[in-house]
């Protein structure tokens, strides 16, 4: 039999059922919860309906660390300008202080750079250890498996984000960009600070210092708001990020095996990470376990994430604040799937974020994705508002098209050698593999 043209009505229903279930059964899927184990162990079962064979693999990570920074960045910047005033007031002499703030206001902003933005591990064995898991499931081709595809989405779910939930936009810019850009000014100036209480006569009487205390002290309620970024007591249900990107994985062998369906030489998969919320650490770890094997045959993946504004449906090549390339011949073949189901998407600028893409592109693997998030967050977005009532079954029916024929496009081309030439005319932002 062949693939239909469009997903089934059927499929349609039970990916918006199902995430509804997901959601209504497995609350609080933080990463490394219980509850998100249970919810991949159910996966599991449901795609063992269409799949020859599924894999679910725990795996250790440290989740608090990805974010758990924050306040303590926050604090830092206040300690900070306090220890500058207990200096500038004579209470302390010396360059002690200067030493400690600098040393501590580094070591924040090293937090943002390596934890946050590019998505690496820094400070993770300061946190609680917890088990995650990861789902895997495939369906055979009819004959040799010469060339892999796999669909891809994360079931785990974020804690809310306080000023995401209020005020959108309008809130966030204001709070990370006084909070990071006040730690920075605060490095740059404590430089400054230090060098005068080694070198200076040790008397802050030029009018220098009270404007910089002054500074300081009007950066003060940022750090006390970026304190408060995370709501540590919610975390949201993660209907549209990213239950939607999961069941459009299942979906796709869902319609295969309705259809009673193989390609002959191209294995198509779903891999259902845990805990990207917590850093891609998923995505991570299934790709450095199982980088030999998925070299062994060609294997590109599709990570998804997101799926909620079919206006917003953007092609990723590059991610973790673009310090990690994806694959433009995988962006290449997203975009022609998209082309031939009625959108033309469009190549996404830098953003302070990734997906799980870029856990396989570190280890050299061809990945790419497609979302359908706006860069301008929605009050939907990492808040208590990401519930089954605020989905778009436009886009996630879409987007399912938009995979199955991502699958027959590879198969049909004999794989990704035909996508390459063309992915780096499009593409300029992911890397040329």
């Amino acid at each position: 039999m062949k693939l239909t043209k469009g997903a089934s009505q059927a499929t349609q229903k039970y990916m918006v059922d199902g995430i509804r279930y997901v959601c209504e059964n497995f609350k609080d899927r933080a990463p490394g919860t219980h509850s998100e184990r249970k919810a991949q162990k159910y996966l599991k079962g449901e795609l063992e309906q269409w799949a020859d064979k599924v894999e679910m693999e725990d795996f250790t990570l440290h989740p608090g660390a990805f974010m758990g920074w924050i306040p303590f960045g926050g604090i830092i910047g206040i300690i900070s300008v306090i220890f500058y005033w207990l200096t500038y007031q004579g209470v302390v002499k010396g360059a002690v202080l200067a030493v400690i703030a600098t040393v501590f206001v580094m070591l924040a902003l090293a937090c943002l750079v390596i934890e946050f933005l590019m998505y690496r591990e820094f400070v993770d064995f300061l946190f609680p250890k917890k088990t995650s898991r990861n789902v895997m499931a495939r369906r055979y081709p009819t004959g040799e498996v010469k060339r892999r595809i796999i669909f891809g989405g994360h079931t785990d779910a974020a804690n809310e984000w306080t000023f995401s939930l209020h005020g959108g936009i309008k809130a966030l810019a204001p709070v990370m960009g006084g909070s990071i850009g006040g730690l920075i000014a605060i490095s740059v100036f404590n430089v400054v600070w230090i060098c005068y209480a080694l070198f200076g006569n040790g008397a802050y009487e030029s009018k220098f210092w009270l404007i910089a205390g002054i500074v300081q002290l009007i950066l003060v309620p940022f750090f006390i708001a970026i304190c408060f970024f995370i709501n540590w007591k919610v975390i949201v249900d993660g209907a549209n990020d990213n239950l939607t990107a999961d069941y459009i994985a299942m979906g796709v062998l869902k319609e295969m095996a309705d259809n009673d369906f193989r390609f002959e030489n191209t294995e198509v998969c779903a891999l259902l990470s845990g805990s990207e919320e917590a850093g891609l650490r998923g995505a991570v770890a299934y790709a450095k376990a199982h980088k030999d094997e998925l070299s062994e045959v060609e294997t590109i993946y599709i990570a998804m994430d997101t799926m909620r504004e079919v206006e917003q449906l953007q092609i990723y090549t590059q991610g973790c604040t673009g310090t990690q390339k994806n694959s433009n011949a995988v962006a290449e073949v997203i975009y022609e799937a998209g082309v031939n189901c009625g959108i033309e998407m469009k190549e996404t600028d830098i953003y302070p974020g990734a997906i799980d893409a870029e856990g396989f592109s570190r280890y050299g693997l061809l990945a790419s994705g497609f979302c359908g998030v706006n860069h301008d967050p929605k009050t939907y977005y990492h808040t208590r508002l990401d519930t089954p009532d605020n989905m778009s079954e436009e886009c996630i029916n879409l987007s399912l098209d938009i995979c199955i024929e991502a699958a027959k496009l590879y198969d049909e081309k004999g794989g990704i050698d035909a996508f390459r030439a063309e992915g780096a005319k499009r593409f300029k932002k992911g890397h040329n593999n």
